[in-house]
């Protein structure tokens, strides 16, 4: 729609899960799968297969990369109830950095959105209780992550740690043979907050990996078995 009609968040407190120490983290979702509900949305979702859950769009290939490398018994398409149930049994809370915002017209990019609130309180509970990896969906997750939740100059939850940032994103870049001066910015933090270390890792957005994996270290021509191998490695890690 266009600006003027906020749109909230439906399932933050859902995605939290007890006893979890790690989080995937997201933006916020796309038109038709956010509060209010109605006629369009619905139809919306009907047409193309969407649900109102975390990466709800069917555009979305998120739950295929989870399936692959986290749980392959989690049938696709998946619902939210088996996604749940998963997440339980992984001790993984899923959730993202917004909680309402604006958008320009119907648009699912994450630069178009606007007049945004912040999910600090979420996330620094989530933090307070145990988590210490996050698997953040694009490097602009990550950045808001930072800047916007944890680091911001009034009432940040931590900072960063730059040694060990610099320490992870150098292992993560090894480990899927990448070009470290093809960073321009991070796909790697460290943070401290309060007396806990929280590591931090962004993907290529799964909606389209190829298109941005020179972001992520690659100068090549295989892209898409550089993504798939950056994949593999970076849910390794969170797993780990």
């Amino acid at each position: 729609m266009p600006i003027g009609e906020t749109e909230f968040h439906p399932y933050l407190l859902e995605g939290e899960i007890a006893d979890s120490d790690k989080l995937i983290l997201g933006s916020f979702p796309v038109y038709e799968c956010t509060n209010p509900d109605n006629d369009k949305k619905i139809a919306k979702r009907d047409a193309v297969g969407s649900v109102r859950f975390f990466y709800g769009s069917a555009q979305s290939s998120f739950w295929q990369l989870y399936s692959s490398y986290v749980d392959n018994q989690l049938t696709l398409p998946p619902n939210p109830t088996d996604i749940l149930a998963s997440l339980r049994e992984h001790r993984i809370s899923i959730s993202d950095n917004i909680v309402f915002c604006e958008r320009k017209v119907y648009s699912s990019l994450d630069s178009d959105l606007v007049s945004k609130s912040w999910n600090s309180e979420g996330l620094g509970r989530l933090f307070n209780n145990g988590i210490s990896k996050v698997l953040c969906t694009s490097k602009g997750v990550l950045s808001d992550l930072e800047n916007k939740i944890i680091c911001p100059a009034y009432r940040g939850l931590g900072q960063v740690d730059p040694i060990q940032s610099a320490i992870l994103q150098n292992v993560v870049l090894d480990n899927v043979g990448g070009n470290e001066n093809l960073i321009v910015n991070p796909i790697a933090r460290v943070f401290r907050i309060g007396d806990r270390v929280v590591e931090a890792l962004a993907i290529p957005s799964p909606g389209s990996p190829e298109r941005k994996i020179l972001d992520f270290g690659y100068g090549g021509v295989e892209n898409s078995a550089y993504a798939e191998n950056y994949f593999a490695n970076a849910f390794n890690w969170l797993m780990d």
